[in-house]
């Protein structure tokens, strides 16, 4: 639903709205323009001052998690705006109350798969992957218990244990999916497929180890 603005601040929207657009036509070019940094301060300041006026009346703009993360300050603040990307939460907030809403986690408690290929047994494995709030908890055969949201430690206690080679970054990308279905709402299928990509990473770095000959038994 539009926020229905009174008459300052429906000024104050369109002069941040005309500020934005300087600045952004302004970056399109070689290089930003010589008032650049000028239209930004004043733009932010219109921003910060409409942001007041519609909390000061119980209308208190809305922004994504990830762009107060991003920012690193409060909304409330005038450096919170001194930026595009808050100034863009800011009018879509206006046009559309429920636009920068996060969307919900689907996947927390869900229970996932991780198959791989052991060239040291010659068959696949799965391992169970359940997500939870703070990471996974893994398991196969008789090793499980709760890791971070890179996997640490189980999954590459199994890993280990199983003597599978895999990528040094795994973790990084394990933690990043984690991120992204909390702050994406990923759907189960989309996490279940990333999850399987990784794995088949897994496999194809497990299959290109040096074998046979002077490696056969290591």
């Amino acid at each position: 639903m539009r926020i229905e603005l009174v008459d300052r601040e429906e000024n104050l929207r369109s002069e941040v709205e005309q500020a934005l657009k300087k600045l952004k036509g302004s970056l399109s070019g070689a290089r930003p323009s010589d008032d650049f940094n000028e239209i930004m301060n004043e733009m932010g300041t219109k921003a910060h001052e409409l942001h007041m006026l519609l909390r000061a009346r119980g209308k208190e703009p809305k922004h994504h998690g990830y762009m107060i993360k991003n920012r690193g300050t409060e909304s409330t603040d005038r450096e919170f705006y001194l930026h595009i990307h808050p100034v863009e939460d800011l009018l879509a907030f206006i046009a559309d109350s429920s636009a920068n809403d996060d969307p919900v986690d689907q996947t927390i408690g869900s229970d996932f798969t991780f198959e791989i290929r052991s060239c040291r047994w010659g068959h696949s494995d799965t391992y169970s992957l359940h997500r939870t709030a703070t990471g996974w908890d893994v398991k196969h055969l008789s090793i499980q218990g709760p890791c971070d949201k890179g996997g640490h430690p189980f999954l590459f206690k199994i890993l280990d244990h199983d003597s599978i080679v895999y990528p040094k970054s795994l973790d990084g990308y394990m933690e990043w999916l984690w991120k992204k279905a909390s702050e994406e709402g990923l759907t189960y299928e989309a996490v279940q497929a990333a999850l399987q990509e990784l794995a088949d990473w897994v496999t194809l770095t497990e299959r290109d180890k040096p074998r046979g000959g002077l490696w056969a038994g290591y």
